[in-house]
């Protein structure tokens, strides 16, 4: 069917919201059947194609039934002859509804008209056949009508037939009716919308053609776009509308195009029609060609947010609202000289205002917070939107003064220029009033805070507008700069910046009162010259309002202009709406910040108290975002409202805080102000104590260094550097201090006080704690706490600031910062300690029955032993030489080697600022009377030691004998020193005082124990090779001390049963040998010839048989390291004892391995292993060592036992190379018979390959050395690998 160019339009102020099923009513049963069709409306869930083919399931799909009769339809144009664009007007389908019950009637009447209604290709059509009555269904005569209606009609494919009853009729026939008009309508909407697809597409490519018309183009898709809305596809509606937006955008913004009418002339162009786009009868512009732009996209986006206010969308409308009205706010700008008075800010705020109510009403709570929060972001920004252009219009009328000149304020209209009209506002007439009303209001608005210089104020404006007006006058074409720019006439809003952004220079007295007598009207007759002279400012003011209400459509709006108390409660609920808005979202931030816009309403409308609260939250963002400057800035407005509600405590606080803001933020006049109000009120103003957190002005921490040190039950004095940020000195009450224990919690915080009344100067001051007795574990401070009068002062640790500066500066200057992560421990209070360490100053061994020098060594340990009193007492075995001279030296001194390395004694370890005696040079004597010395005053600050001469006497079966050593401040000797009990280990006791920082009150002991030893260990080794009982005897001396031990001479006392051979008196042989010297730690051996001597055993002793080593010998030594010898040249003497016992010469049993029968040995074959035993000499080889007895005790008779002697035997063997099969463990019976023999044999097999070790046989009852192993065995035996299998030989490819 072929389409025209241009169509003829028939405007249409709304579109259709129902798709139309025309009823074909052929026997008048409408009338009965519209009530139950209508009822089924709307159909639920009905299935339609969308423009992609793809099913979509409509929860409602409106419908509205006409009958074809009705002249709604009959006036139309047939589909066939309808023009494209009024298509989706055309029924969707035609639903016939006939009765029969004569089928001649049905051939002759009925027939031939159904032929003549469906012969129709486009339109979409069904039967239905209704029974009157319910002997209708039964009637042979109906039912042979509707068979031959069903094969005539319906096919195959389709069924378009379909039997209802008019009385009592099943829902499942309705049901099926209801899917017959669905399937109906998806097919006609198919067919409808390829139709205007085809159309868009020709149209889309004549486009760049010279005779395109948009309008056509916006017909057809806009129609098409009505046509998916009745469809209830609202997703494929809002697409079609985007896309012409899209290529309206393009038509518009393409280079080298025509202007044209841009519109926004009108009245009521000002109030926005965002909502409203039959505010217009834009579909009759469209026809007749005039598409302006200001009403085509107003028209667009109200399309749009109607649709998506169907699909429930209202934050995707607020979301598009707010792009396009900015977007369409930066358009209007090009224009701004054709349209009336600031319209933009105008339809800027009515807009804003629009979409927040729409929106706000139709949004429902999501189960999803990050939608919900960005919906209310949205709804806040549009209300900030129009509250900046709102206050953009208050100050255009003067309302300026009442406006908070706040940062948010000033970034938001500094950067909103003035409205550029062609022509400005003229004056009206009656203007001389309304001028002396706004000069007496600006007259009235003084905003200065008692006490506190105000800061310099931020501006409003992007420049002057006096400049701006005069030049967009009607009547002034050229002039002179100083009459456009009167400084005269320039009200305090409107003076310019100072030079590199310093703030505004303020107004004298003189020229206020100027500026007000030249804003007074001037008579026409003054004007002599042909340029008007320019307006002043508040002439501008009343012609910019003038203009504005006479202008503005909006009565809220225009009411809000009227009166400055309209203003406020307009300004007020833009504000509070905002920053509730902005509390629901997630930027908090802006809530608070516009809060105290809220604030600064309420304290010019003297509510002071709501003023204060909002005050308070903005104060608290700052201070916690560290904003110092913003803070400085509310914090004087906040201590006002607090001063006239009397509100002291929070008064003092803010005052506080205000004195802890940067130094060049607030000058030193007020803070001197503000000190004194503090001091003033603590002293004089207030009834109760007040508790008042400084920790931002007045900050502390402890002195460097390592924490003070005390002993449980001692006091101290804690220093702590506390820093003042006052500007003057203040005389506190008192000043306290908190400990808080960090070995456990349920300690809690000790109150320490300072000494004396502290005066807090200016910047760095040091205050002395008092710190009583506390329990052992480590301290940090807490809080700081003050008296002043009535206010109790509070400082924590945690301070991100100093009291001067918050950037601090090294740790000399006043700005050190007290801030500890993590916290350092101040004091450290420690257990009851010892005060002096005493150890032995040798580790080695020492001389045992030798005199020896015993050095101790005595340590400091931070303490003083000036005129100490050392006691010595000796224990079992050890005899202390009384009275004697003792040697007292310096440790360093004593061992000098140490001085280079790291040393358990260091001379500087815990050492006190005490005076003390230098040390002479070499030894000091001292003299010991009783086992008590007193030390030097030299030796009561460094380590020293002592050397006494101690010898030891031990008994053979008691331990090395101990000295026990006790220190005691003179002059308190024990009472009695015999009481003490022995000790094991040398031990101390201390009992002493010190000065401010440490004094024990206890008794501490702590044990350390001497080493005394023999100068050898001895060990011996006989050797015999014939069988003349002659023997080698070797006896090994190892030196056990630190020194060089030369042996003079040595002999040896033999045991009964041996002799010498060589020398009869015992020396070693050679003698030559000696003198033999040995080294520290070193080993020397002397040699002995002996023979045994079986007479001799008979007639010596042998209850205890021993053989005696005596050994003469000289030690050259230091006894800095241990053993030495007390007297030069005097020798010394060793003796050692040992048993002699003679070797065992003779073989009883002779076990040998015999010959392997077997051959090829390999892996897994059985082999048998045979040994012979066989005895070599008569008797029990078992009990040899029993008869070698008897001989020793002279009995010469032997009894021969001639019974068999029972052999216990063992299979050695390594269980990973052999198996075993056999006894492992047995016992074999040998007679006592000279040469009687036997053989064992075992069964064995091999694991493994190679040369293995085979199995061994023992004889576990039997001494080896009486064992002769003949013949030996093999030591290795060679296993060979297993046969091979010759189902395995195959060659490969046979």
């Amino acid at each position: 069917m072929a389409k025209p160019s241009s169509f003829p339009f028939a405007p249409l102020n709304n579109s259709p919201d129902r798709l139309v099923v025309a009823i074909e009513d052929v026997n008048d049963l409408w009338s009965i059947l519209k009530e139950p069709f209508e009822a089924r409306v709307p159909f639920r869930k009905a299935t339609l194609n969308n423009k992609a083919r793809n099913p979509v399931t409509a929860e409602q799909l409106p419908v509205e039934y006409i009958l074809t009769t009705d002249a709604r339809l009959r006036t139309r144009i047939p589909t066939d002859q309808l023009p494209l664009p009024l298509w989706y007007r055309s029924p969707y389908a035609t639903v016939v509804l006939i009765t029969c019950d004569d089928l001649d009637e049905y051939k002759n009447v009925l027939k031939p008209r159904l032929k003549a209604l469906v012969q129709n290709e486009d339109r979409e059509w069904f039967i239905v056949f209704v029974l009157k009555s319910v002997a209708d269904s039964t009637n042979k005569l109906v039912r042979r009508v509707y068979s031959k209606l069903e094969n005539e009609f319906s096919s195959k494919r389709r069924e378009r037939c379909c039997k209802l009853e008019l009385h009592g009729g099943e829902t499942a026939v309705w049901d099926d009716l209801e899917s017959k008009i669905v399937e109906c309508i998806r097919i006609t909407l198919d067919r409808r919308v390829l139709y205007y697809e085809e159309e868009v597409r020709k149209l889309s490519e004549t486009r760049f053609l010279p005779t395109w018309n948009f309008g056509n183009f916006f017909i057809v898709k806009e129609r098409l776009a009505f046509m998916f809305e009745m469809a209830q596809l609202q997703e494929d509606a809002l697409r079609e509308y985007d896309e012409l937006e899209q290529i309206y955008l393009e038509i518009v913004n393409a280079p080298n195009v025509k202007a044209k009418e841009f519109g926004g002339t009108d009245i009521g162009d000002d109030r926005a029609a965002l909502l409203e786009g039959l505010r217009k009868p834009f579909s009759q512009f469209v026809h007749d060609g005039v598409v302006r732009e200001f009403d085509f996209r107003q028209y667009l986006f109200s399309r749009q947010a109607q649709l998506l206010f169907s699909l429930n969308r209202p934050a995707e409308v607020a979301a598009r609202g707010n792009t396009f009205i900015m977007t369409f706010s930066r358009t209007l700008v090009p224009h701004e000289k054709k349209l009336p008075f600031c319209l933009r800010e105008v339809w800027v705020i009515t807009a804003c205002l629009t979409l927040v109510k729409a929106t706000a009403q139709r949004f429902t709570w999501r189960t999803a917070p990050d939608m919900e929060k960005d919906f209310y972001r949205l709804q806040a920004d549009l209300y900030f939107y129009a509250r900046t252009k709102f206050m953009r219009l208050a100050d255009l009328i003067g309302y300026g003064k009442i406006i908070e000149r706040s940062p948010c304020n000033s970034a938001a209209l500094s950067m909103l220029p003035w409205p550029k009209p062609a022509v400005w506002p003229a004056v009206p007439s009656d203007a001389a009033a309304r001028i002396l009303a706004k000069e007496q209001f600006q007259a009235a608005q003084q905003n200065n805070l008692e006490g506190i210089a105000l800061k310099n104020q931020l501006s409003l404006s992007p420049s002057v507008l006096l400049r701006e007006a005069n030049r967009r006058r009607a009547s002034l074409s050229a002039g002179n700069l100083s009459e456009m720019v009167d400084t005269n006439r320039l009200s305090f809003s409107e003076t310019s910046p100072a030079v590199d952004g310093g703030a505004p220079a303020s107004l004298s007295p003189s020229t206020s009162k100027e500026s007000l007598e030249n804003t007074q009207p001037r008579p026409l007759e003054t004007a002599r010259s042909n340029i008007d002279p320019p307006m002043n400012l508040l002439e501008i003011h009343v012609a910019a309002e003038h203009a504005l209400l006479n202008s503005i459509t909006d009565e809220t709006l225009r009411k809000s202009l009227t009166s400055v108390e309209n203003f406020e409660e307009f300004y007020l609920d833009l504000t509070r709406k905002s920053a509730d808005n902005f509390h629901r979202s997630s930027r908090k931030r802006h809530g608070v910040i516009l809060d105290g816009e809220v604030a600064a309403v309420h304290y010019h409308r003297g509510a002071l108290d709501a003023a204060a609260k909002l005050y308070e939250k903005v104060c608290a963002l700052y201070a916690s975002e560290r904003w110092n400057a913003l803070l400085a800035e509310v914090l004087p407005r906040l201590i006002n409202c607090q001063r006239q509600l009397r509100d002291w405590s929070a008064y003092l606080f803010s005052c506080v805080k205000l004195l802890s803001v940067d130094s060049f933020l607030l000058s030193t006049e007020d803070r001197r102000y503000l000190q004194s109000e503090i001091v003033k009120l603590a002293h004089n103003g207030l009834k109760v104590p007040v508790f008042l957190d400084v920790s931002a002005l007045i900050t502390f921490a402890a002195r460097g260094g390592p924490p003070l040190e005390l002993c449980e039950s001692d006091p101290g004095v804690l220093e702590v550097v506390v820093w003042s940020g006052f500007v003057e000195d203040v005389c506190m009450e008192s000043l306290s201090l908190t400990l808080i224990a960090t070995f456990t919690a349920d300690e809690g915080a000790k109150v320490v006080k300072s000494l004396q009344t502290p005066v807090l100067k200016p910047g760095k001051n040091r205050v002395l704690i008092d710190i009583p007795p506390q329990r052992p574990g480590s301290y940090v401070l807490g809080a700081l706490t003050g008296h002043l009068g009535q206010v109790r002062l509070r400082s924590h640790t945690y301070c991100s600031t100093s009291a001067a500066s918050s950037k601090g500066g090294p740790p000399g200057s006043d700005d050190v910062l007290s801030y500890e992560k993590p916290l350092r421990p101040v004091l450290e209070v420690l257990q009851p300690r010892a005060l002096v360490e005493i150890k032995a100053a040798v580790a080695t061994g020492l001389l045992v029955r030798e005199p020896q020098w015993v050095g101790i060594v005595i340590q400091p340990l931070n303490y003083s032993l000036k005129r100490a009193v050392v006691y010595i007492s000796v224990g079992p075995g050890l005899c202390l030489e009384s009275p004697q001279t003792a040697q007292l030296e310096l440790y360093s001194s004593a061992f000098p080697h140490e001085s280079g390395e790291k040393s358990e004694i260091d001379d500087n370890k815990g050492t006190m600022d005490f005076p003390s005696t230098p040390p002479p040079e070499g030894f000091e004597p001292l003299e010991i009377k009783n086992g008590t010395v007193v030390l030097s005053d030299w030796a009561s600050t460094v380590a020293s030691v002592l050397w006494v001469q101690v010898m030891a006497t031990p008994d053979p079966e008691e331990k090395m004998p101990s000295t026990g050593i006790q220190i005691f401040p003179a002059p308190h000797p024990p009472a009695s020193p015999k009481a003490l009990p022995p000790r094991t280990t040398s031990s101390k006791a201390s009992q002493l005082g010190f000065n401010h920082t440490l004094s024990i009150n206890g008794s501490i002991q702590e044990s350390r124990a001497p080493s005394f030893t023999c100068p050898f260990r001895t060990l011996v080794r006989t050797v015999s090779q014939g069988n003349d009982g002659t023997l080698f005897l070797q006896v090994t001396l190892k030196s056990q001390v630190e020194a060089i031990v030369t042996i003079v001479d040595a002999k040896l006392a033999l045991q009964p049963g041996f002799s010498h051979v060589d020398d009869p008196e015992g020396r070693p042989s050679p003698s030559l040998l000696l003198p033999l010297s040995l080294s520290a730690t070193r080993e020397g051996a002397l040699l002995f010839v002996v023979r045994s001597d079986l007479a001799a055993r008979k007639e010596g002793n042998m209850l205890f048989p021993k053989s005696t080593l005596n050994v003469q010998y000289k030690i050259s030594g230091d006894r800095r390291h241990g053993a030495h010898s007390h007297q030069g040249s005097h020798l010394l003497e060793y003796s050692s004892s040992f048993v002699l016992e003679m070797p065992v010469l003779e073989q009883l049993v002779a076990v040998g391995m015999l010959a392997i029968l077997s051959k090829n040995l390999r892996v897994g074959q059985q082999i048998i292993f045979q040994w012979r035993v066989e005895r070599l000499k008569e008797g029990r080889a078992t009990l040899c060592f029993q008869r070698e007895a008897g001989d020793a005790h002279g009995s010469d008779s032997t009894s021969k036992d001639e019974d068999a002697e029972e052999l216990s035997y063992e299979l050695k063997i390594n269980e990973k190379s052999w198996m075993i099969a056999g006894r492992k463990k047995g016992s074999i019976s040998l007679s006592q018979q000279l040469g009687a023999r036997t053989v064992i044999s075992m069964a064995c097999v091999p694991l493994v390959t190679g040369h293995v070790h085979p199995p061994a046989l023992h004889l576990a009852n039997v001494s080896r050395p009486n064992i002769s192993h003949s013949p030996a065995g093999p030591h290795l035996v060679c296993i060979l690998p297993p046969d091979p299998c010759s189902a395995l030989c195959v060659k490969k490819g046979i």
